[in-house]
């Protein structure tokens, strides 16, 4: 609508309207088991593992595509060496909630100890494990701390551009998730400005001064299909 000379508002035509299609390349398409037992197989990183020991298998709360796929076939090679698999929640952005709150935000997003076939444990309760080089206090969630090894599954953060950062997706899950409130109420105090460089610095306290085995870090594409599949040792987040 506009107006002419004698400010009378005057109808102006739209041009015509067309149905249109979104064109996308065809869809992805990964063999998630098969990618994930690659990269098991091809690191070895189950060697460390004695029969009889309990693994911590730290899974965020934030879905993504093929978890619960990625989290059986973990648990089997987990199981094949003899080992006793169990999940602990990293909730991500370090919420406070209780177990029964951790169980439905699993179960949100399709994990069950009876789709997974492992137990779930819950608790908010963490463990004060020592002090970064700067003085920042490391928390960590009490049943990871008394695991006889630790495994994070986690997305890649996607950065401008389409690039991912492996390291940092599993640092903030190791710090935040599994440091749970305290760590971020601890990151947070000392110095917002440099949260990041923080989570980074408690994240690599806690790989050395655990039983960390490996990250699983997991890429997907715009419409949430899974793309890539790295498993990233102590060694790769140092």
């Amino acid at each position: 609508m506009s107006a002419n000379k004698n400010n009378l508002p005057r109808m102006i035509a739209l041009p015509p309207l067309f149905k249109g299609k979104q064109l996308r390349e065809n869809k992805h398409s990964l063999d998630v088991r098969a990618e994930l037992i690659f990269e098991i197989d091809a690191l070895e990183v189950l060697m460390k593992i004695i029969p009889g020991h309990k693994i911590a298998v730290a899974v965020t709360n934030q879905g993504m595509s093929n978890l619960v796929e990625m989290l059986k076939v973990l648990i089997a090679r987990l199981r094949s060496v003899g080992a006793e698999p169990f999940i602990v929640p990293a909730i991500s952005g370090g919420q406070r909630l209780s177990a029964d709150e951790q169980r439905l935000a699993l179960e949100t997003i399709g994990i069950t100890e009876r789709a997974i076939g492992a137990p779930i444990y819950l608790t908010m309760e963490t463990i004060l494990i020592g002090e970064t080089p700067q003085g920042i206090p490391v928390f960590i969630d009490r049943y990871a701390y008394e695991a006889d090894g630790i495994i994070v599954v986690n997305r890649r953060k996607l950065h401008g551009g389409g690039s991912s950062d492996y390291k940092s997706g599993l640092m903030r899950m190791i710090t935040i998730g599994l440091g749970k409130q305290s760590s971020v109420s601890m990151c947070r105090s000392y110095g917002s400005t440099q949260i990041t460089e923080n989570i980074a610095e408690v994240a690599r306290f806690i790989v050395k001064a655990t039983n960390f085995l490996f990250g699983v870090a997991v890429s997907e594409n715009p419409y949430q299909e899974t793309t890539h599949i790295k498993l990233v040792t102590s060694q790769g987040l140092s």
